[in-house]
């Protein structure tokens, strides 16, 4: 059953103690038929969704996908998007930047996933603010003696 709409419920019979009781009947049942049919339209389709005991939405009545239009914003008070699982990203070969969807205005900190952006491999490309940058794939995960392990050299100078 769908969330009653359009019911205006007549409280004419019912805003004031002179009111004939009898009159005030019709209305009265006009009501408990608009809440039955806001409790049955429960958790269903054009209904009223409940919150479960931890006041959340219940994974069960969130959709897949999404489709909007535009942009999706995400922006946690904590300044931080938890991925609790895989991120995938779009393959995209490097003929179609510029063109592909959202990278023809890019800006600095835009990420995406070529399959020929470092010499003809796959990579990451990072926008800097003024070209796509390679963010090079290492050792695979997982390889027997391999260690995902990084080197660097730090310069100082003094004034």
């Amino acid at each position: 059953m769908t969330f009653p709409t359009g019911t205006v419920i007549n409280t004419t019979n019912l805003d004031s103690a002179d009111d004939d009781p009898s009159l005030a009947r019709a209305d009265l049942y006009a009501a408990v038929v608009a809440l039955n049919q806001l409790i049955a339209s429960e958790n269903t389709a054009l209904g009223v969704l409940v919150l479960n005991g931890s006041g959340k939405i219940a994974a069960t009545y969130l959709p897949n996908n999404y489709t909007v239009s535009g942009n999706i914003a995400m922006t946690p008070s904590t300044g931080v998007v938890t991925l609790n699982r895989v991120l995938r990203l779009t393959q995209t070969v490097t003929a179609d930047l510029g063109t592909a969807t959202g990278t023809s205005s890019p800006v600095a900190g835009d990420l995406i996933y070529l399959t020929d952006g470092d010499a003809g491999q796959p990579c990451l490309g990072v926008y800097d603010g003024s070209a796509w940058k390679v963010v090079r794939l290492m050792t695979r995960v997982g390889d027997v003696g391999a260690a995902l392990t990084a080197t660097a050299t730090l310069t100082a100078t003094a004034d």
